[in-house]
């Protein structure tokens, strides 16, 4: 494979991918209420962060370790995902059913998607999640018409699972041993830190919005949120690629260097065109032009953060990773409280964008005093 085509290939497929639930996610805001809105991003978000608890970080551990020769781990950390996420499902199933099937099938999925990476069939990879994401799109919208709000969840539930082979067919070679996973459990604690936090930072704010603030409320900030989500597919990117190249023995810190450029030009755009957007295609959300702006920001600390645990994870320094989702995820609680409180829509956005610049900087000081001990040995 060519110098970055795996850059390429899992950069397409996200960026994609991130297109068509952008659509969704906007197509929906514009035939439902802000109120109706909100309270789905709600259920989902109930489900997804169930999912990604479920996954207990090994998702990233079979990414950062099959690279190095240990192809059993991604039998035994599938073995591991199926207990999981049934018990994770069962939990979440009194809230609303169909989420016990949405938890499994996400993590299924999720597991899937991160075991191509691991091999490096990084253009496989593009395609499940282009399918997944293109598949659930139609399905969703389709019979959202027909089963309302429930149709909606059905057709998350048909594509995550639809596109989960690669988790099946590892299925007859489960001997329900976990001797590998064991030994590098202290590694996935870590990971599984930084996993929450990622969930986290797609998911938690939400539920607390909700409930606290109102869907309305929640309707409004989740449409800025949104198109954060579509740009946080580069940074995505760039983590996931970094890991499995680094983790094989390369070293890219230019590819860093360029990346916090292009989130820098990405968020000055974002940060300009926000007003526009709004006007062109949103006319009822107008309350969201701020929280936009705002949260455009966190496009920079949100590159600085992936490019800055990929490199971690490829020299085994994972308690950086812990230690900065841990700061994270304190500030975003004790932020979103404070400053949603005084401050509405734009203090909710604010306590996010200031929780991933103080995860940023830790995880900036932290390389650059790695980076010296490594530089004297």
């Amino acid at each position: 494979m060519s110098s970055h085509e795996g850059l390429i290939y899992i950069s397409l497929g996200n960026i994609i991918g991130a297109v068509l639930t952008g659509i969704f996610w906007l197509a929906l805001a514009s035939i439902q209420g802000v109120g109706d809105y909100g309270h789905i991003n709600y259920v989902v978000s109930i489900g997804s962060l169930a999912s990604g608890i479920a996954l207990l970080g090994l998702n990233t551990t079979v990414t950062t370790l099959t690279p190095k020769g240990n192809s059993k781990i991604i039998v035994q950390a599938n073995q591991i995902i199926l207990i999981s996420a049934v018990i994770c499902s069962i939990v979440v199933s009194s809230i609303n059913w169909m989420l016990g099937p949405f938890v499994i099938g996400m993590s299924f999925w999720m597991m899937a998607s991160y075991e191509l990476i691991a091999h490096k069939t990084y253009k496989k990879y593009a395609l499940n999640v282009i399918g997944a994401r293109g598949t659930q799109l139609i399905l969703s919208l389709t019979l959202y018409y027909i089963l309302g709000s429930q149709g909606l969840l059905l057709g998350f539930i048909i594509a995550y699972f639809a596109f989960s082979r690669p988790y099946f067919t590892t299925i007859r070679d489960f001997d329900f041993h976990f001797g590998n996973v064991k030994k590098i459990f202290g590694t996935s604690l870590h990971l599984y830190s930084y996993n929450l936090s990622n969930a986290f930072l797609l998911y938690f704010d939400k539920l607390i919005i909700g409930p606290l603030f109102g869907y309305v409320l929640l309707g409004y900030y989740q449409l800025g949120f949104q198109f954060l989500m579509f740009f946080s597919m580069i940074p995505v990117s760039f983590y996931q690629y970094l890991v499995s190249h680094e983790s094989g023995g390369g070293k890219e810190n230019k590819l860093r260097i360029y990346s916090i450029f292009l989130s820098i030009l990405l968020s000055a755009l974002f940060f300009v065109f926000a007003p526009q957007i709004i006007t062109m295609f949103f006319h009822n959300y107008d309350q969201s032009v701020n929280s936009m702006r705002i949260l455009s920001i966190g496009i920079i600390p949100m590159m600085i953060i992936s490019t800055l645990n990929s490199r971690f994870l490829s020299l085994n320094l994972t308690k950086y990773i812990m230690f900065s989702s841990i700061i994270y995820q304190a500030l975003q609680v004790v932020l979103l409280f404070l400053l949603g409180t005084r401050y509405g829509i734009e203090g909710i956005s604010s306590s996010v964008v200031i929780s991933m610049a103080c995860q940023s900087i830790f995880l900036f000081i932290s390389f650059l005093r790695t980076s010296a001990y490594h530089t004297k040995l």
